[in-house]
């Protein structure tokens, strides 16, 4: 059994933490800084008593505040940037101006933030891409970023509005909760709906928490846990509003005297279509929320209507729909008190495969104390005389566990012959390949380590990361070289699944390829069929282009189907072999004097359990 040894993260993140490489005008590379903690512009105290202010008509008292204030102590307490710099600040509601440059409607739709509840928090900005100051510092390099708040009452930010009812007295909206929804999310939003555990992670469980599809990530606290305090309205409600409108929106956005009639007499017909259903709930397509008086104008008889669910061949629930609602007019009286009714955590991914903003799901998820914030407001009695505490320290860092190195490995250390080789005996099963960066997949994972039934060794599984390569090979690669490795898929891998990508490459500072020679690789589509491959080059006129050819022996109907593969540079020459064919010979495939000094392993996105590769008895020799 392999001894276990723990090593402090410090001495690998010394040894294989990129350097910083800085593109033109974009900002630092992400991968480059991921390792960094950069930290925040400015961490905030706040040593005076808060003060109350007004906006417009809304009044936020001293205590409203205070509480936006330790929002941002919150925050800075829980999170440590990584790979981007972070800038907390407090504010409260938007407060609608009409704009010169904007629309008549526009500004009308604007306005309808007027009928929304007091609200205030925090927010925190996260800048990924960078630059350097001239004393050395990393600072914005332009306004992009990422977004975590903690609000009191946020309603706008978790809504889509249904703005042809609303005004400025009252706001009609829906929530895409697809948590809620029967059939749950779409097939291609699924895997970032549960993104590192999303959807059951143990510190958010008790309370209501839903993704909203590439928007972002949202937990709501409220007391005992009740339904938020809003009103599903009716079918006989909506029709109500929307002929209270009418005249609205003709002022705003004036129609033909014709088509403003034949917008009425629409607007009659679908009252009398929905006559026997005039109780039953408004229920809406998210993609029918933005009604103008237009699609009154187009609502003949035959024409799909906000109501109807129907696909463009007539096929009914093809789509999620979702309540129309609205606040209780209680409710947003209570809002102005100092109790909040609700609090709104809530954060963007905006890059799921950077690591940076991986770093601040994890953090939010495992880091910050909800907990104790829903007692901080709903039950204060639990922590009376208590300060917030994180559940884990923001610089918290994994420690690295090493196993002992397989013999092969211990041989191949001392073979003055290899320049690299790697069999990923050094680490742990379950754990990421120490010594290796890989970007992350649509699922929120890393590349990981393990062992397969019946196989010997341990293997790197890619799964739709985008970039496997090493962080400690020596550069550059020989002139002279055989890189060899064995890869392996599942059986029944999916037919028409992203290839497998191996890259050799001359980079230039900035990271990008001046050169490179790329093989893809991809197993037959079933039972014994060969599998296929084929080369891509980026090189001087003259060298190795692309071309396809067979990749024999890796079929998917073994348990475990595996091939060896061998790129062997001699000069000018480049030959790929598959286990003992050779299946490409190029005479002329690379400039003899050209030398490689990166290489990685690619896999596109993967969303099937079956579309995934397993690498291992990575080996570069000298020849």
């Amino acid at each position: 059994m392999n001894k276990i040894i723990s090593l402090a993260l410090l001495t690998i993140a010394i040894t294989s933490q990129a350097q910083p490489v800085y593109v033109d005008r974009i900002g630092f590379k992400l991968e480059s800084i991921a390792d960094i903690d950069i930290g925040w512009m400015e961490i905030r105290k706040n040593t005076t008593a808060p003060k109350g202010k007004q906006l417009g008509d809304r009044i936020y008292s001293a205590k409203q505040i205070g509480y936006s204030q330790q929002f941002v102590e919150w925050m800075q307490q829980s999170y440590l940037p990584k790979g981007c710099l972070g800038n907390a600040t407090y504010f409260q509601n938007y407060i609608p101006t009409f704009s010169g440059t904007n629309s008549r409607l526009g500004n009308a739709i604007n306005m309808h933030a007027n009928a929304l509840p007091l609200m205030y928090g925090a927010q925190t900005k996260v800048h990924m891409f960078l630059k350097k100051d001239e004393q050395g510092k990393f600072v914005p390099q332009n306004s992009l970023g990422d977004y975590w708040y903690i609000e009191a009452n946020e309603l706008h930010a978790i809504s889509n509005p249904v703005s042809f009812i609303s005004s400025p007295d009252e706001y009609y909206f829906v929530q895409a909760d697809y948590s809620s929804y029967s059939k749950g999310y779409k097939a291609d939003d699924k895997p970032a709906s549960n993104l590192m555990g999303f959807a059951s992670h143990k510190n958010i469980m008790t309370y209501k928490h839903f993704y909203i599809p590439h928007s972002q990530y949202v937990v709501i606290l409220t007391k005992d846990n009740e339904e938020l305090p809003f009103e599903k309205i009716t079918i006989g409600e909506f029709f109500s509003q929307v002929e209270k409108q009418f005249p609205v929106w003709q002022n705003i956005n004036e129609l033909s005297a014709e088509n403003f009639t034949k917008a009425q007499k629409n607007l009659a017909r679908l009252k009398e279509k929905y006559k026997s259903k005039w109780n039953d709930i408004a229920e809406i397509k998210l993609s029918k929320t933005q009604i103008t008086i237009q699609d009154f104008v187009n609502a003949t008889e035959g024409y799909n209507d906000m109501f109807d669910n129907k696909d463009i061949y007539g096929n009914e629930e093809k789509e999620p729909t979702f309540p129309i609602l609205k606040v209780k007019k209680t409710t947003k009286e209570l809002c102005k008190t100092d109790q909040p009714q609700w609090l709104v955590i809530r954060w963007t991914i905006s890059m799921p495969n950077q690591a940076y903003n991986i770093h601040l799901h994890e953090s939010i998820l495992n880091n910050f104390n909800f907990e104790f914030v829903y007692n901080y407001f709903f039950s204060p009695e639990k922590v009376k005389g208590q300060t917030y505490k994180p559940l884990r320290a923001p610089s918290y860092k994994e420690a690295v566990v090493l196993t002992a190195a397989s013999e092969v490995s211990k041989k191949n250390a001392i073979d003055k012959t290899i320049h690299f080789f790697e069999d990923f005996s050094t680490t742990a099963v379950g754990k990421t390949p120490i010594g290796w960066n890989s970007k992350i997949n649509s699922d929120g994972k890393f590349c990981t380590i393990t062992s397969l039934n019946g196989e010997p060794g341990n293997w790197v599984e890619i799964k739709g990361n985008e970039l496997l390569t090493p962080l400690q090979i020596k550069k550059p690669l020989p002139q002279n070289f055989t890189l060899n490795f064995d890869v392996a898929v599942p059986q029944n891998f999916t037919w028409g699944a992203k290839s497998l990508k191996i890259a050799l490459s001359k980079q230039n500072p900035d990271g990008t390829d001046e050169a490179n020679f790329i093989l893809s690789i991809r197993p037959g589509y079933s039972g014994s069929n060969d599998g296929s491959a084929y080369v891509e080059t980026k090189l001087p006129d003259g060298f190795a282009s692309g071309s396809t050819f067979t990749a024999p022996g890796f079929s998917v109907n073994k348990n475990f189907n595996k091939i060896n593969v061998r790129i062997i540079k001699d000069g000018e020459q480049v030959e790929v072999w598959i286990d003992k064919s050779k299946v490409a010979d190029y005479k002329k495939g690379v400039p003899a004097d050209l030398l490689f000094n990166a290489f990685s392993f690619t896999h596109g996105r993967s969303d099937g359990e079956t579309e995934k590769y397993f690498i291992s008895n990575i080996k570069i020799t000298k020849d």
